[in-house]
Order: C-alpha cells, then structure tokens, then sequence
C-alpha cells in the first residue's frame, strides 16, 4: 500500500518535477543583446524609423560584438507587426532597442512589459555598433 508521500514523489516524476534539463537547454540566461532595426541586412544600412515595420534586425552583445541578423517575419501581417516584432526579440533576449523613432503603443506595451529599454538614434547600424564598443 502507497502512503501520500510515495504518492506525491510518484506524481511529482511522472510530471517531470525534479527532472534535469533537456540537453539543448542552455545552462546559463542568454547575455542581454542590443537590437538595431535597420533598413538593411548588412551594417551600412540605416536605422530605420519605424521599428515594428523595419525589415531587419541586428543583434549586438552589449560589448559592440554582432551577434545575429534577424529578418523581421512579421512584415506580411495585416495588422500586429509592431507587437508580434516585439516579441520576437524579447524571445532572443533585447534588452535595449534602437530606432529613429518611438516604436507605436501597442508595440511600446510589449516593449515595457518585459522590460525593454528604447534608444531613438540617426545614423547607420556600424554608428550604433561603434559606439556599443567605446
């Protein structure tokens, strides 16, 4: 006969509880990345103006290092772009957006929920990236 505590430890394995992590799990949180939306894929580009519809994305380590660019895949949606683009890169870890404007509201609630920090700068991706590493 089973008490309530071989129960609960019984549970408790069948539900996972307790269990180690997948190995594609990474072990450690992602380091904070900056984003630049962009109007471009390469570092000449300019920093686009409007966030939500900008075509690109490049993620930068808070050091200036590249990371990633990212093509914005939400550019086709009739409506929602700004906050689905949002959420896509608090999903790859954006701490800091940069951007020639203030992204929308419906896309700067997303932003603030979980944090992100809008830095409003003119210039090109390469102008941000260089001054990620002063």
């Amino acid at each position: 006969m089973l008490k309530f505590g071989h129960l609960v430890v019984a549970a408790a394995l069948l539900l996972g509880a307790g269990a180690c992590p997948a190995e594609d799990e990474p072990a450690q949180k992602k380091e904070p990345l900056y984003a630049v939306a962009a109007e471009g894929s390469d570092g000449a580009a300019v920093i686009s103006k409007l966030a939500g519809i900008s075509p690109f994305f490049h993620l930068y380590a808070e050091n200036g290092d590249p990371v990633e660019v990212v093509p914005n895949p939400y550019l086709d949606l009739e409506f929602g772009t700004g906050p689905a683009a949002a959420r896509l890169l608090v999903e790859k870890g954006v701490v800091v957006l940069v951007a020639r404007r203030i992204p929308g509201p419906k896309m700067m609630e997303v932003l603030d929920q979980f944090g992100v920090r809008v830095v409003r700068r003119i210039g090109t991706v390469d102008d941000v990236a260089s001054e990620l590493r002063e």
